[in-house]
């Protein structure tokens, strides 16, 4: 009897976590929720790797307004160039914007976009004074292929 007390114990409290992880949305620093989409604008084979030219959407649901001082692509291989070239982008709170940017990656992990993984975007911020890191999962533009 005890043990089945103790497994519907545990069995609610999992769905009382799980209810509470789908209700709270994953919030960066000074609860921002920063999302974005992508488009490839031009690919340059270079052997091994490619260098992709994206066009990059940012959005921000928080409060606070975000700048954007450095992107880089976070890597599934690795041996891909990043490129620590400023960026300068302002996220006004509970709006978005777009800038272009050119990455080096491996060729595989391009070919991995293709059959579904998703890029990861590494974004150094500042919010307020403070100065932080945050990694914004991309989805693919809905109007390109």
């Amino acid at each position: 009897m005890n043990s089945r007390k103790f497994i519907a114990t545990l069995v609610y409290g999992g769905l009382v976590l799980l209810l509470a992880l789908g209700i709270c949305s994953p919030r960066g620093v000074a609860g921002q929720l920063v999302s974005g989409v992508y488009k490839v604008i031009e690919t340059t084979d270079l052997g091994t790797q490619m260098r992709v030219t994206m066009h990059i959407r940012l959005m921000n649901a928080g409060d606070d307004r975000v700048f954007v001082i450095q992107a880089r692509l976070r890597e599934f291989l690795p041996h891909g160039k990043a490129t620590d070239d400023p960026l300068g982008v302002i996220l006004e709170p509970h709006s978005g914007s777009e800038f272009t940017q050119q990455f080096t990656i491996p060729k595989q992990e391009f070919e991995l976009w293709g059959r579904g993984a998703r890029p990861h975007l590494g974004l150094k911020v500042q919010i307020g004074k403070t100065e932080t890191t945050m990694t914004v999962t991309l989805m693919r533009d809905p109007g390109s292929r």
